[in-house]
């Protein structure tokens, strides 16, 4: 009996630890992709504080993906928003263009 309930505490384990895992993966892959985005808009705006960060939409198609992020941000006194988006090879992650507009 406790051989049983040994081995089902391993295998419930196993599986528990592979569920938390698996998603966390993909968040850091995002992630590293807005903050990308944030390095270029620091690039154009090197005084300002970003305070809001959001991903609009990405698109993916057979060889080009384009992802485009809104971030708030603070210079001095004033708060305005920017649209960061990045091109890229879908296949290679190699940076085709990014612009980096301000919200009209």
């Amino acid at each position: 009996m406790k051989k049983w309930i040994f081995l089902l505490s391993l295998l419930y384990g196993i599986t528990a630890t592979h569920g938390l895992f698996t998603p966390e993966v993909h968040a850091v892959s995002q992630k590293s992709w807005e903050d990308y985005a944030v390095k270029e808009t620091k690039k154009r705006y090197p005084l300002s504080q970003v305070l809001f960060s959001q991903k609009i939409w990405d698109q993916e198609k057979k060889d080009i993906t384009v992802k485009q992020y809104r971030f708030t941000l603070r210079e001095g006194m004033e708060d305005f928003a920017v649209y960061t988006t990045i091109t890229f090879d879908s296949s290679t992650g190699e940076i085709k263009k990014v612009q980096v507009i301000p919200e009209a």
